[in-house]
């Protein structure tokens, strides 16, 4: 298995869950939600701490509806794990460099390039949902059978 098809597997995983807690990850799944939640953000620019929070309430609404946290504790992650830069006053973010971000981080984010965040979570979060619906479909076949087994041979 190649790392990125284990990455995918992974991501795969987290965003088809609900209400995850940022300290309950491992430190690589940590990374990687940040690798994803840096991906959507937009680069080169200076935002305010209001622009921020909008963009990370919309991921959380989307892309990252898996994670169990607010904007304002996200974005505390982001900065403590070099992915988003704050000025010493609060009021000024950009997103870090491709080149400028953490080793790991920045390995994860360039195995992430191109990847859609929203369309992939949309997704991954469909194709679960239909895989639970025909499992559910499957169980209740499974109990009528008998049922109308007996019925078919009669009293």
């Amino acid at each position: 298995m190649t790392v990125e098809t284990s990455l995918h597997r992974t991501l795969s995983q987290l965003v088809i869950k609900s209400h995850v807690s940022l300290g309950g990850l491992s430190r690589c799944e940590q990374l990687l939600v940040f690798a994803y939640v840096w991906r959507g953000l937009p680069g080169g620019r200076a935002l305010s701490e209001a622009q921020v929070n909008e963009l990370l309430k919309h991921q959380l609404a989307g892309a990252v509806c898996f994670l169990g946290t607010d904007h304002v504790e996200l974005r505390r992650w982001l900065v403590d794990a070099g992915a988003l830069q704050r000025d010493d006053f609060g009021r000024e973010y950009r997103r870090v460099a491709t080149s400028r971000l953490p080793e790991t981080l920045r390995d994860l984010a360039e195995l992430l390039e191109g990847l859609d965040p929203a369309a992939f979570t949309a997704a991954e979060r469909q194709r679960h949902e239909a895989e639970r619906a025909a499992r559910r479909a499957r169980w209740a076949q499974e109990q009528a059978a008998p049922a109308l087994a007996a019925g078919a041979a009669g009293p």
